[in-house]
């Protein structure tokens, strides 16, 4: 599968921006998705397990309250949240 321009699609094509008639931004999951993402550290590929849209959260980086989406790894006790707020998908450390 060709990279994803991160700088065109912030969510690696997980999620995609739902119609929200100037309500507060919110993400879908995208039908078509990849199966792994790149570490933001190593950039290694790591196997995506769940993905959870939409789902209210605050998000750790703007601190804006959501409807973004979840992602888990295998073996990775990571997790990302995507932001419609800031945009972005947030790396949250494991436990």
């Amino acid at each position: 599968m060709p990279p994803i321009d991160t700088v065109l699609d912030p969510y690696f094509g997980l999620f995609i921006a739902a119609a929200n008639d100037g309500a507060a931004p919110s993400l879908v999951r995208s039908s078509a998705r990849p199966t792994s993402l790149p570490d933001p550290e190593t950039g290694r590929p790591l196997r995506i397990a769940t993905i959870e849209g939409p789902a209210r959260a605050i998000c750790p980086s703007c601190a804006a309250s959501a409807e973004g989406g979840f992602v888990s790894f295998v073996g990775d006790l990571r997790l990302a949240y995507a932001c419609p707020s800031c945009e972005r998908l947030v790396w949250l450390p494991g436990a």
